[in-house]
């Protein structure tokens, strides 16, 4: 399995290489899960905290690794910075115990559609760069990034970008 997973990385970490003198390009992987987001059901107000959800959901058979156990390449959620927007850490729901057969280890994993909140607040800075409109509509985006495993094996790493839109009243 040591090797599967050092070739796996070897594999996400090259996009081309040459052997003998050809060039041999790396194939694009599949994705492996989706990404949304689901920005809050109404505007927010300047100096409100809110919470921005990203919505992860691995396809039927996959499953990503939860942040802290230890030797495993965990889910990981960047979000872009947003000018007038203070963004906190996000914040990962509690994942489920996963036994993986073939080590014999149960780890925390995600293998549902799962909700990765992101706090944050709009500042007041955000009137200044909003002409007449009385709802600014900002564009947050970002990156997913992972290693998808089914029963078997893992896949080499990947990341999905996400993008969606958030209201703040101003």
């Amino acid at each position: 399995f040591a090797a599967t997973m050092v070739g796996a990385a070897l594999v996400g970490a090259l996009s081309h290489a040459t052997v003998s003198g050809q060039a041999i390009t790396r194939r694009q992987q599949p994705p492996r899960l989706t990404v949304a987001v689901e920005p809050p059901a109404a505007p927010v107000a300047i100096g409100q905290s809110a919470a921005l959800s990203i919505r992860i959901t691995p396809n039927p058979g996959v499953h990503v690794y939860a942040p802290g156990n230890k030797d495993y390449i965990p889910v990981v959620v960047t979000v872009t910075p947003t000018e007038g927007l203070a963004m906190q850490a996000p914040a990962f729901p509690k994942a489920e115990d996963f036994f993986f057969g073939p080590l014999a280890e149960t780890v925390k994993a995600y293998s549902k559609s799962f909700v990765v909140t992101v706090p944050l607040r709009a500042e007041s800075s955000l009137r200044s760069h909003v002409a007449t409109a009385s709802i600014a509509d900002l564009p947050v985006s970002g990156t997913v990034s992972y290693q998808a495993c089914d029963e078997k094996v893992c896949f080499p790493p990947q990341s999905a970008s996400f993008e969606g839109r958030l209201q703040v009243r101003v």
